[in-house]
């Protein structure tokens, strides 16, 4: 059974960087806080391939905030209200 991941866009939170994972069986995952935006890049591509070399996950990369949302709560309707906010 094939499982579909979403990842979402780098964004910026309370002066750090990360982004969002979705999927029907984990929901909504966030990436640890990185002060550089690079250091941003670099985990999210490393989950990219991560997730992409596992024949059983279909990965869907999200170029905006709204695609991300739009995908992964159509998905399995499990997205709840949208992205966080920066209290986490």
């Amino acid at each position: 059974m094939q499982t579909d991941v979403y990842i979402g866009p780098l964004i910026e939170r309370g002066g750090k960087f990360s982004y969002d994972t979705f999927s029907p069986s984990e929901g909504l995952r966030h990436s640890f806080r990185y002060p550089r935006i690079e250091q941003a890049r670099h985990d999210q591509r490393a989950m990219i391939a991560e997730a992409d070399a596992d024949p059983r996950t279909r990965v869907h990369v999200c170029e905006t905030v709204a695609e991300f949302e739009q995908a992964a709560a159509g998905d399995a309707n499990a997205m709840p209200d949208a992205l966080p906010s920066d209290e986490w």
